[in-house]
């Protein structure tokens, strides 16, 4: 072996060593790469050193043993070191034996694994810098929201529910004549007014019936659809406790006809059955009458304002409709409690049922029995809970050229409890008069220029008045630079270099101007220039007819008027004043009424056709009544049906037939009707 064979081994065996000892000896966490080992060995890399490799990827330590050159020119591959093998060769080599000699280290019980040389913790990606597309301009847009469904276009709408409409008020009389007939025959029969032949023959009694109900299933065939709809989706309807009925004792007055035993049993429950076809026929008609009314008003165009909710209540502003036809298509209260509790129904009154006929040990009385729980379980109202209140409601928003957007509209309405009242709303134009004018040394076409000016950049109820004013004397608008609102009812701005003060009589007293001793008005307008008074505007307001009788009955309500208003003038005490009541109304702060006068902006709850204050408050109150209403009846009407349901099963399971005759289970349904539809008989009256 040669001097350099010598040499070599002795350098390879040393850097052998020193590089075990600093494996083992190196903290966990700590990260080097090629070049820092190689700097503390005195070389210096041919190329610059790589980060870490990627999991799954070959290894740079690889990568340089697969291009290490072959050997060549006699030299034994078995010696370990060709001719023209560098220094990094060499090191990559031996480092690459470390790494396999640790891999194959004991692992020591209690202890962590010793990390190799190399090693590094896993990156993960936390945070994505930009998507796929961005580097070549190719943004993608934003997915839209899935939550909402695409809105259909408003004339499509009211197209579908005039369909339904006509479809549903035909259905509803031909059926109302039938129940009306079984009905009639039915009280006659029972009060002994009927001929004896009619009560001395059993066909007559069963078969006329039987065709009745037959019939008016197929007239009220899409209640059974309905109903086939939402059982699809998992969904226990009203419509198919109905149709469940209407079955039920259609099988039961069938063994009636063709059975003797069952015939000398109770009578059959066909005339209710046809009657709970009739009230789902109804809220169908009223549900089409509601929504029809509403698209109508909402189809005339664009509506120059809508009805929208804030911070800080329900507050009139200029918008579109869009929006409106998803509001209104929005789930009501009563529909979701009934799709809860009449699955629960449902099933109680098929065990019920099952129970009552193995107690009695009459198997033909089982579809009685089910018709009898039916009968008690269906009240008449659920149908009708919310769609007659709706109906109502929108025929009279229909006369005042407004609509609301169905129930969701009308919650987010009443959540508020407030209404956002402005200027105008308070005192529209032609309320609003000039009784007087003053004026202290100067011209009045410049007093008259700087107040309009004044008024027309504070946006107040005060603009119409001062513009009129500027048109009659022919003068013009100024530039207006430094505009600042005061709380104390003023404001103040720069004009032709001049310091212009506008506001109230405290206004001015506390900005210090001198005023005369004479001058008290109440609402009086005052017009300053550096410091000095020039003019006194009297201005007079006087109440109208339609916004005295919704500030009373926004009173009676207990819904909160919010005073949003610009005009210092306007406050609680001139409400009380000119109206009688301030309708307990607040009066924010400045900052927040010109934050809470905003006109446009927000999703539309209902849509405005007129002006004035008495079509938003109608809407506001509206709103209310019909939220009470449903929720009151929606208790009410489910109340009924579990108190109905389990009176049924204890007359069934007793065998008390003689208490469950139709006559008194129609008095039943009735009173209960009754209670849970008091509050919509009266949602359209305030």
């Amino acid at each position: 072996m040669d001097h350099w064979d010598l040499e070599f081994e002795q350098t390879l065996a040393e850097s052998e060593a020193l590089l075990k000892n600093t494996a083992r000896s190196l903290d966990e966490d700590a990260d080097y790469s090629l070049d820092s080992i190689l700097a503390e060995f005195g070389g210096s890399p041919a190329e610059p050193a790589e980060t870490a490799p990627e999991p799954g990827e070959q290894t740079l330590l690889e990568d340089a043993q697969e291009d290490a050159p072959s050997p060549s020119d006699g030299t034994d591959a078995e010696e370990g070191s060709p001719a023209g093998m560098s220094l990094q060769d060499v090191l990559a080599q031996t480092v690459q034996t470390v790494l396999n000699e640790q891999e194959h280290e004991p692992v020591i019980a209690g202890q962590p694994p010793r990390r190799g040389l190399f090693s590094r913790k896993k990156l993960q990606e936390t945070e994505e810098l930009y998507t796929r597309g961005d580097a070549a301009g190719d943004t993608e847009d934003e997915p839209e929201d899935e939550s909402e469904p695409p809105e259909r276009p408003i004339e499509e709408t009211l197209s579908h529910y005039r369909t339904k409409l006509a479809s549903a008020r035909r259905a509803s009389r031909a059926a109302a004549i039938l129940a009306a007939v079984m009905w009639a025959a039915l009280l006659l029969d029972f009060f002994g007014v009927m001929p004896a032949f009619y009560t001395n023959e059993p066909l007559l009694q069963t078969l006329p019936y039987l065709v009745l109900e037959l019939l008016a299933c197929v007239i009220a065939r899409s209640v059974f659809v309905s109903a086939w709809e939402k059982l699809r989706k998992k969904t226990v309807s009203y419509e198919l406790l109905a149709s469940l009925l209407c079955l039920s004792s259609a099988v039961d007055t069938a063994l009636c006809l063709l059975s003797g035993a069952r015939s000398e049993g109770p009578s059959p429950f066909h005339a209710l059955a046809v009657l709970s076809l009739l009230a789902a026929l109804l809220g169908q008609y009223c549900l089409a009458r509601g929504m029809y009314d509403t698209f109508r008003v909402a189809a005339i165009g664009e509506p120059p304002y809508m009805v929208t909710v804030t911070a800080g209540g329900a507050a009139k502003r200029s918008g579109q409709t869009v929006g409106f036809s998803n509001c209104a298509a929005r789930e009501d209260p009563a529909s979701r409690w009934q799709r809860a509790l009449l699955p629960v129904i449902l099933a109680a009154a098929l065990v019920f049922s099952v129970l009552s006929t193995l107690e009695a040990h009459a198997p033909l009385l089982f579809f009685w029995n089910l018709s009898a729980l039916l009968c008690g379980a269906g009240t008449l109202a659920l149908p009708l809970v919310y769609a007659y209140p709706l109906k109502k409601l929108a025929a009279r928003l229909t006369k005042s050229g407004s609509a609301i957007a169905g129930f969701a509209g009308a919650d987010a309405i009443r959540t508020s409890n407030c209404m956002i009242l402005t200027d105008g709303d308070l005192f529209p134009p032609g309320t609003i008069t000039l009784n007087g004018l003053k004026v202290f040394g100067e011209e009045s076409g410049k007093v008259i220029s700087y107040a309009a000016t004044m008024a027309h950049a504070s946006d107040c109820g005060l603009t119409r008045l001062f513009d009129h004013l500027l048109l009659s004397d022919g003068g013009q608008l100024q530039p207006l630079d430094d505009l600042s609102f005061y709380e104390e009812g003023g404001m103040s701005g720069t004009i032709r270099g001049e310091t212009v003060l506008f506001g109230t009589l405290s206004f001015f007293r506390k900005k210090g101007i001198s005023l005369p001793r004479d001058i008290k008005l109440q609402t009086g307008v005052y017009l300053a220039v550096d410091g000095a008074l020039i003019a006194v505007f009297a201005v007079k307001y006087m109440a109208a007819e339609n916004v005295d009788w919704a500030v009373h009955a926004l009173h009676r309500s207990r819904i909160t008027p919010v005073l949003a208003v610009r005009d210092a003038n306007i406050t609680p005490t001139l409400l009380k004043r000119k109206f009688g009541t301030d309708a307990r109304a607040v009066f924010p702060k400045l900052s927040t009424r010109l934050a809470l006068s905003e006109r446009s902006g927000g999703s539309p709850c209902a849509l405005l056709f007129r002006e004035g204050l008495m079509p938003y408050a109608e809407v506001t109150l509206g709103s209310k009544r019909l939220c009470r209403a449903v929720r009151a009846g929606s208790r009410l009407s489910l109340l009924g049906s579990i108190v109905g349901t389990l009176l049924s099963f204890y007359l069934t399971f007793v065998g008390a037939y003689r208490a469950l005759t139709p006559p008194a289970m129609l008095a039943f349904s009735a009173l209960w009707t009754l209670a849970a539809l008091i509050d919509a008989v009266f949602v359209d009256r305030y």
